[in-house]
């Protein structure tokens, strides 16, 4: 509660405590009939200003977790950086790359099934229209741990959702040569397609 709202409180308090005293004096009863008027917005006045001084809120409920969260150190790894600034070289009068895209920020579910679980997989980076954010391509660097049976089962249903919905998607690997030319190559060829 503010200092003032307070003090304003017991200021209220005081005055309403004073006027019941003085309403319940013999000659103010002898002065008028109409002397419980004041006594009881006398009493009126003090409960409300007791109310006021002693009531506090609720503080709302936090979330309970049941797990412990950090913010990471970055968003993305030294090589994953690396590589986005290669890819911000490609015509950036034209288009913005975006890094770590979940599927469901660029492609709409068009059956009516409820989930949509395999729509928050998330692309490592994704070109857009540099004027309307329109989405043109999707593209992945893969290292090794995509050798997986299970990695390799989750590309192959990014790969088939994306060309569902017709949004291109590249996918470049670290162990092979990702020098400009070749990169800007494949990226400018498969957004035009």
């Amino acid at each position: 509660m503010g200092r003032y709202r307070k003090g304003f409180c017991i200021v209220v308090f005081f005055v309403a405590l004073s006027l019941f005293i003085f309403s319940l004096m013999p000659f103010y009863r002898n002065a008028t009939e109409y002397f419980w008027v004041m006594t009881i917005l006398s009493v009126a006045f003090m409960v409300l200003s007791m109310f006021c001084l002693f009531y506090k809120p609720k503080e709302k409920e936090k979330a309970k977790l049941n797990s412990r969260y950090a913010k990471k150190a970055r968003l993305i790894s030294e090589a994953e950086y690396e590589f986005l600034q290669m890819l911000k070289q490609i015509s950036p009068d034209k288009y913005e790359v975006v890094p770590q895209v979940a599927l469901a920020s660029v492609i709409d579910k068009k059956t009516n099934t409820a989930y949509r679980n395999e729509l928050f997989r998330v692309c490592d980076y994704c070109f857009v229209d540099r004027d309307t954010y329109e989405p043109l391509l999707l593209v992945e660097l893969n290292d090794s741990s995509h050798n997986r049976s299970d990695r390799r089962a989750r590309d192959e249903k990014v790969a088939a959702i994306c060309a569902d919905a017709k949004l291109p998607l590249v996918t470049f690997w670290m162990n092979c040569d990702l020098n400009f030319k070749t990169v800007k190559k494949i990226v400018e060829k498969s957004i035009l397609r």
